[in-house]
């Protein structure tokens, strides 16, 4: 799944990525969109340095914030270079938009999509950082068919802290990139498959189909216990049986919850029994690289977007 290229120039995003999470930073660079992670850190941050939503200030200690990136950061590159950086879902909104018809100039599209999210956003859609990809090309042969974006959607004031913040440590943020969003780009091309994205205040299915995106439906996790959890899983799972016409083989799982809690809230259901799988692990890095900190499933949205 490729999804915003870093820019109108170029759709090869930078070989360094950076996830900003609540719980600490993880970087890492790989060589090239096939190789595995050459590199990878993890530093930790104190418990609340970084509030989750859209409400800035997300970083409620800036001074820890600032000083984990830039541990991570320096631990690959001393001098200012493009990073991909990674932020909470809880930071964006992401909807998937339907249109009869779509401008024939590109740059008439975003303003239309902006204004399509007007309605949609607990903010200011016109200032927001918005990027946006085509799901489903025109079909010419069937002119009542519907074209399909994926749209993201950020709070000015959070992108701009966000970019402040690692500017001033002489870097510069090549894209910000969703935690799931970017995480779905390590998922394979080719073939069906259903992700299952956790984190610390929210949690994302997602299906995609040859590397077409079908669902993505995020569930608030700050009043949400783990058989609501369970349940979200379950509707997607049906989702996916039913669309694709196709018996369920396995679910991905990506982020903060680990395979074993969420097979034990699946467990609880009584009838579960399809196989949960990591979707990065220690054959993503090389010999050199493995993580020693942290479980090699956190990388899977820094991998994702040095794939995509």
């Amino acid at each position: 799944m490729h999804l915003f290229p870093t820019s109108l120039q170029s759709a090869v995003r930078p070989r360094r990525a950076c996830e900003i999470a609540p719980d600490g930073i993880f970087a890492a660079s790989s060589t090239s969109v096939e190789s595995p992670l050459e590199e990878a850190a993890f530093v930790a941050l104190p418990e609340g340095s970084i509030t989750v939503g859209v409400a800035a200030p997300v970083f409620h200690d800036s001074g820890a914030v600032q000083t984990a990136l830039k541990s991570a950061l320096d631990s690959f590159d001393a001098r200012g270079r493009d990073w991909t950086i990674i932020v909470p879902d809880a930071f964006t909104r992401v909807h998937i938009l339907d249109f009869d018809a779509l401008p024939a100039k590109p740059q008439e599209i975003l303003p239309l999509v902006r204004f399509r999210l007007r309605r949609m956003l607990p903010f200011d859609a016109d200032v927001a950082g918005v990027s946006y990809q085509l799901l489903n090309p025109p079909n010419v042969a069937r002119k009542e068919s519907q074209v399909q974006l994926i749209a993201a959607a950020m709070p000015a004031e959070i992108r701009d802290e966000i970019e402040s913040m690692v500017r001033s440590l002489q870097r510069e943020p090549g894209v910000l990139l969703p935690a799931t969003l970017a995480a779905m780009a390590a998922l394979p091309d080719t073939g069906s498959h259903l992700l299952v994205h956790t984190e610390q205040d929210s949690m994302t299915t997602a299906i995609t189909h040859n590397g077409e995106l079908l669902l993505y439906r995020t569930t608030d996790r700050a009043n949400t216990d783990p058989g609501d959890m369970a349940q979200a899983v379950l509707v997607a799972a049906a989702y996916y049986e039913d669309a694709l016409h196709v018996p369920l083989q396995e679910v991905w799982v990506a982020g903060l919850e680990s395979i074993d809690a969420l097979r034990q809230h699946l467990a609880a259901d009584g009838t579960w029994q399809i196989p949960l799988r990591s979707l990065v692990n220690s054959q993503s890095f090389s010999a050199n690289g493995v993580p020693s900190q942290v479980d090699a499933g956190r990388f899977t949205s820094v991998v994702g977007a040095l794939r995509g």
